[in-house]
């Protein structure tokens, strides 16, 4: 599976069979380079696509539980666990208030977390047991990307274009990255 950051929480998953995207706009979705069939907004408001114009797509835009083209979905609230090529992946987006205990479990599974970065989301990410850790939502708020980095002693990480994921390659310790946006 690959994993591509566009900015402001939009993600483009790549997975053998299925692909996905989270948080697309018009223009994401008419590119050629970035096609997929599942498409998951994070909260109402982003989503762009109105009932009848899906196009042949999945949108998926609440909590719930789904399973498309071999790829499982699991929604709460503003988290989002996909089962992509039997690697876990876990959206997180902005928090507010205390972590469920149902999300908690969920933080736990995780082969990959990506978490808006704000004030107390590198702790949430310390407590997950994530082998990759993915801050995404950052560019408005440069400070907080900072402080996160620092709390993973990443602060002069370089950023890359994807991160590709494995199941048979993951990493033993926790693994900071930052994608560049695209």
């Amino acid at each position: 599976m690959e994993i591509k950051y566009f900015n402001q929480g939009k993600i483009y998953l790549k997975g053998k069979k299925e692909n996905v995207w989270v948080n697309p706009d018009k223009d994401d979705l008419r590119s050629k380079n970035c096609e997929a069939r599942i498409v998951i907004y994070t909260d109402k408001q982003r989503n762009i696509i109105k009932l009848g114009e899906e196009g042949g797509r999945v949108v998926i835009a609440g909590p719930g539980e789904y399973e498309i083209g071999g790829i499982e979905i699991n929604g709460i609230n503003s988290m989002y666990v996909l089962t992509i090529d039997g690697i876990k992946v876990v959206l997180m987006g902005k928090e507010e208030g205390e972590i469920s205990e149902k999300k908690k479990e969920k933080l736990e599974e995780a082969d990959v977390l990506m978490i808006s970065v704000q004030a107390g989301s590198a702790q949430i990410a310390k407590k997950s047991a994530a082998n990759y850790v993915i801050p995404i939502e950052y560019e408005n708020n440069k400070e907080e990307l900072k402080e996160f980095l620092d709390i993973f002693d990443s602060e002069n990480l370089e950023s890359v274009d994807s991160l590709r994921v494995e199941k048979e390659n993951l990493p033993e310790a926790m693994e900071v990255v930052l994608l560049k946006t695209n």
